[in-house]
């Protein structure tokens, strides 16, 4: 960070598409993420977030649709019957299609320097992350949790500030797929994960541009619904750095929807 007395500050907007494309940027620069990628291993779970991270890191479009399972579209909870049930990890520096059933094996593997990236749902202001379960198993997050918090193993979480909820445990105490009687799609639990290295839009500044970031407002219209309004501060060039890279976001379309969306049918009190 800059000495305060060369300090600058800036403003702007950034969709939650955008903030996805810029925490991609963010985490592909990662040391540890380029060192996994190149030399040990790096598994990125499914989800149009993880999918930015890797277009980022292999400079090539990716399929982001299909490459989510469960998908919050169209007001419900639901699933994405079309998803790639793999997938992608590089093993020194080799693409591989890892099938889902497979993620566990592969985990079992991990040694200190390997990587695993998964997106979340939620983020609160403690920094906690959140995944939702729609499996009854609890899902690829159940499966690697154990794993990768009882050996230590680096696991980073991108989550957009577009998901900010007031508290990831307490929500994860009132959610569960038995608990909730009532719903609109599929029945879901949450996850907390307090011990993985969450990046937000706020960290992704912090990397690609060495910038302080504070979060200024959110919401909008006209396709700005669920965005966020950052001011950042730091020196001149790195004022320069962040603008460049917000000019290269700032128009990322939303993540489009190539196919249906399947859920169960909603289960209302009775007589609505």
């Amino acid at each position: 960070m800059s000495d305060v007395n060369n300090s600058v500050s800036g403003a702007f907007v950034l969709t939650p598409s955008a903030g996805k494309k810029l925490i991609g940027m963010a985490v592909a620069a990662l040391p540890e993420v380029r060192h996994a990628y190149e030399k040990a291993r790096l598994v990125i779970a499914n989800g149009t977030t993880t999918a930015y991270v890797i277009e980022a890191l292999t400079g090539q479009p990716f399929r982001k649709f299909e490459y989510c399972l469960g998908v919050v579209a169209n007001g419900i909870f639901g699933q994405n019957p079309e998803a790639e049930l793999s997938l992608m990890m590089w093993d020194k520096g080799k693409a591989v299609r890892v099938p889902f059933a497979e993620l566990v094996t592969e985990l079992r593997k991990f040694e200190k320097d390997d990587v695993f990236i998964k997106g979340a749902n939620a983020v609160d202001p403690h920094g906690f992350a959140g995944g939702l379960q729609a499996s009854p198993n609890g899902g690829s997050w159940a499966e690697a949790f154990g794993i990768m918090t009882a050996r230590g193993l680096s696991c980073i979480v991108p989550v957009g500030l577009e998901k900010m909820i007031p508290s990831v445990v307490e929500a994860s105490r009132r959610a569960g797929q038995l608990r909730v009687k009532y719903g609109i799609g599929n029945p879901t639990g949450l996850i907390p994960l307090p011990s993985f290295k969450v990046i937000t839009e706020i960290q992704a500044l912090e990397i690609l541009a060495g910038v302080k970031a504070t979060v200024l407002s959110g919401g909008g219209i006209g396709g700005s619904e669920g965005s966020r309004a950052f001011v950042i501060e730091g020196t001149e060039d790195q004022m320069k750095k962040a603008f460049s890279i917000v000019l290269q976001v700032r128009n990322e379309p939303p993540v489009a929807m190539s196919g249906r969306i399947k859920a169960m049918p909603p289960r209302l009190p009775e007589g609505l």
